[in-house]
């Protein structure tokens, strides 16, 4: 159990089930080898019943420690003084029960997966019967730098691990259970303003990384979730590149997408370079698309405001709300615009699409002299 001899076990290919190696002077003792990581374990029988216990990784757990770990489980065990999940640490249920499950279950694991490494941090080595509600709540204050819709959704991620945790009859109660979540503020409604919009199309052009700029522009042009937009593939797309049919969405339903003129333009010249099945393909990655073109954003957003054109800082998602907000003005039919995103409720649709300010003033001046054409107020 060298480090020599672990190295050279053969490792599963990704995606594959790990492969379970036992220790030739004692097969109790072995290793649980995936593509990414080496894990001890404990598995054996007594009296009549199965066993098993996750300790820790290779290199980070030497194997003298999990040796002496290894031979204290089994001999509790054996003494009756075992008791199921006492042992087991916030980390090894992550990786062994939570991660699993998120992978099979979860649309963007991998969103679900970055949260996990605050809470690691926090908690990994924890065991998972020694994590109180102050514990948590500790936490969960100590995230100051991020907003109350952020925070809550730490508190969404423990609130799944804790729970998954009872469901396994580790321990009898959630710690997060009784923790409020924070008021968030939902209310958004910032939109592009026709300088902004231009100017972004234009230093998204001039964009070195232009596949990057391009999902951005794609956004702004269609509406869609810079999510779908990532991961379009050749075969969503329509013979004359009218349109895509998205698999899943948000609303966990297919969406068929509609292309203007200049948004099957661009698409064109995408396909044109990509080597792959991805519409936008990751030059750093091979076999993936892009990853979020938060950098690419940041850059272009700079380049707006050396030209002047910036009013005030906008995420990607406002790109999406700029698309539906002019819709609405164009159509005057929210309904439309809400087909066109994709909203399984009006209401949804009514926090993205919103009249500007000059559109209420002049219909506000406009009701008013319908209603007293005649009125004069000295």
């Amino acid at each position: 159990m060298n480090k020599k001899v672990l190295n050279a076990l053969p490792r599963p290919a990704k995606g594959e089930q790990g492969v379970e190696y036992p220790w030739k002077k004692n097969p109790r003792l072995r290793v649980l080898v995936t593509a990414k990581s080496i894990r001890w374990i404990v598995r054996f029988g007594w009296k009549g019943k199965r066993y098993y216990e996750s300790f820790g990784t290779c290199p980070e757990m030497k194997f003298t420690e999990f040796n002496q770990l290894a031979y204290q489980f089994i001999a509790d065990v054996q003494s009756g003084a075992y008791q199921k999940g006492a042992r087991l640490t916030v980390q090894q249920f992550f990786d062994d029960v939570v991660l699993p499950y998120s992978r099979n279950h979860h649309r963007d694991s991998k969103t679900f997966l970055s949260r996990s490494k605050r809470v690691m941090a926090a908690f990994g080595k924890e065991r998972v019967t020694d994590v109180t509600r102050r514990d948590v709540e500790r936490f969960l204050n100590s995230l100051t730098d991020l907003s109350n819709g952020s925070i809550n959704r730490y508190h969404a991620f423990l609130s799944k691990f804790f729970s998954m945790t009872v469901d396994h009859e580790i321990i009898d109660k959630s710690p997060v259970k009784g923790i409020k979540k924070l008021v968030e503020n939902n209310q958004k409604d910032r939109v592009l303003s026709s300088i902004e919009m231009e100017s972004f199309c234009r230093r998204a052009c001039a964009e070195p990384n232009f596949i990057h700029a391009y999902a951005l522009m794609l956004s702004l042009l269609t509406g869609m979730r810079i999510g779908n937009v990532i991961t379009l593939s050749r075969s969503m797309l329509a013979d004359d590149l009218s349109s895509a049919l998205l698999p899943m969405t948000k609303s966990g339903k297919s969406q068929r997408i509609y292309f203007s003129e200049h948004a099957q333009r661009l698409v064109r010249k995408c396909l044109k370079v990509s080597f792959n099945d991805w519409v936008f393909p990751s030059l750093k990655n091979q076999g993936e698309h892009i990853a979020y073109p938060r950098a690419c954003m940041e850059r272009i957003q700079q380049a707006m405001k050396q030209e002047g054109c910036l009013e005030a800082p906008f995420t990607i998602h406002d790109l999406r709300r700029t698309q539906a907000t002019q819709m609405l003005h164009v159509t005057n039919d929210i309904r439309l615009v809400q087909q066109s995103l994709g909203h399984s409720n009006v209401s949804v649709t009514e926090r993205y699409a919103y009249y500007q300010n000059t559109h209420l003033a002049q219909a506000s001046q406009q009701t008013v002299d319908a209603m007293l054409p005649n009125l004069q107020i000295d």
